[in-house]
């Protein structure tokens, strides 16, 4: 048996035209993920800002907002893959604002995710130590001395030591 060469179907390509207001309204919304992608940013540098003290932080008021713009920007980029035939009539200099925005926002996230990872394992040894301290101040509190008596307590847990007192 001969293999039949099968006929291709000719793939027709659809050329979608828009009217200049039709493009500026795609230009716009470019615009909108531009401004949503620099107020994430603007956000994500000063919560990376407030971690790279090392010190206990709060970031509170910061998440309800980064976490609205991170809707957006999903939002932006579901439609944009929906519809990625429509965008691409934006201007080339549109999509070099959007494309220079977000890879300042992926350096901005990808430190954000460093100091979070740093904030939270010092705030875990903050707590383990304070935990072995309570464990070793009711241990002494509980302790026997070689007498048979309630044993002298230390005036400081010895995990902490006396230059950590309040």
């Amino acid at each position: 048996m001969s293999a039949k060469p099968q006929k291709r179907k000719s793939e027709k390509s659809v050329k979608v035209l828009l009217s200049p207001a039709d493009i500026a309204k795609v230009e716009s919304v470019i615009d909108n993920a531009i401004r949503v992608s620099e107020d994430l940013l603007a956000i994500t540098e000063e919560e990376n800002r407030r971690l790279a003290s090392g010190r206990p932080a709060t970031i509170d008021d910061l998440l309800e907002c980064k976490r609205k713009l991170v809707g957006e920007m999903e939002t932006f980029l579901k439609q944009f893959k929906a519809q990625s035939n429509i965008f691409l009539l934006a201007s080339p200099k549109k999509f070099t604002e959007l494309q220079m925005s977000n890879e300042r926002l992926t350096l901005a996230l990808s430190s954000n995710s460093q100091n979070l990872v740093r904030a939270l394992t010092a705030s875990r040894r903050r707590v383990e130590t304070i935990m072995r301290a309570i464990r070793e101040k009711q241990a002494a509190n509980t302790g026997y001395d070689s007498r048979g008596g309630y044993g002298a307590t230390p005036s400081h847990p010895v995990s902490v030591g006396p230059r950590y007192e309040a």
